[in-house]
């Protein structure tokens, strides 16, 4: 089962308040992994996506693998975290009461296949895993981007061929925040932005791709292609945020 919720960041507290309303254990670890972040927007915004976690009753040990992806330690649940200029999202992946972990018989492998590895082995690493990649982007802020530029620098041949088919903005957006998706779906991270390939990825990696329009916000999520999607973002209300101690600004 996957959901997917969100707060608008005008809707919340200061970096420092934010701070004391994550519980102890989950600020720590957040804290180690993002010492060095110095842009104080960003660092508001990081927060926001584990105060939505909290928010939702995730209170386990929170990990980064190798790559920066979170994890947490004992909970069987995967998440993805995102934000824009003006809001935070959230996808969280659980298991239904009646499914049980499928181990794939690969043990001593990594958490996530390289992409060069046999697409073989790609989808067959993620095979029984609980696994979502989630990616937002502006839809306002697209007509200041150079797309023609950016789309024969960063798109995989077969997305540059899509791209040429209707070369307008939001086909290039449409395009970007599914590779964004892709790799944090699998784990690589921007490290494999240019490798990545959102046309082959269904039959690569097993995955497909749904779109949400909230607001000025195009929001995709990448999941496995027999995972249930959810029909809609709950972003959460100013009331919902006073029930769990948020002072509004």
């Amino acid at each position: 089962m996957i959901k997917i919720c969100g707060v608008s960041l005008s809707q919340l507290p200061e970096r420092r308040e934010l701070m004391f309303l994550l519980d102890e254990p989950l600020y720590l670890a957040w804290r180690e992994r993002h010492k060095s972040i110095r842009d104080e927007k960003a660092a508001r915004a990081s927060l926001a996506g584990i105060l939505l976690l909290q928010m939702q009753g995730y209170r386990d040990n929170l990990l980064y693998d190798r790559n920066g992806r979170p994890y947490f330690e004992y909970i069987d649940v995967d998440f993805n975290i995102t934000h824009t200029e003006q809001a935070v999202f959230c996808a969280i992946e659980t298991r239904e009461a009646d499914e049980c972990t499928v181990l794939t018989g690969l043990e001593g492998t990594l958490p996530f296949p390289s992409l060069e590895a046999p697409e073989g082995d790609r989808k067959r690493l993620f095979e029984g895993q609980l696994r979502v990649g989630l990616d937002s982007e502006d839809i306002q802020r697209i007509s200041s981007v150079r797309i023609c530029p950016m789309a024969d620098r960063w798109f995989s041949e077969n997305e540059y061929d899509f791209f040429l088919k209707a070369p307008t903005d939001m086909t290039f957006l449409r395009i970007w925040t599914r590779k964004e998706a892709l790799i944090k779906w699998t784990g690589e991270g921007l490290r494999s932005l240019r490798l990545a390939d959102t046309v082959l990825a269904p039959s690569v990696y097993g995955v497909r791709f749904y779109e949400y329009a909230v607001g000025s916000t195009l929001l995709t999520l990448c999941c496995h292609s027999d995972a249930t999607p959810p029909s809609t973002v709950h972003m959460f209300s100013n009331s919902e945020l006073f029930d769990f101690g948020v002072s509004l600004t």
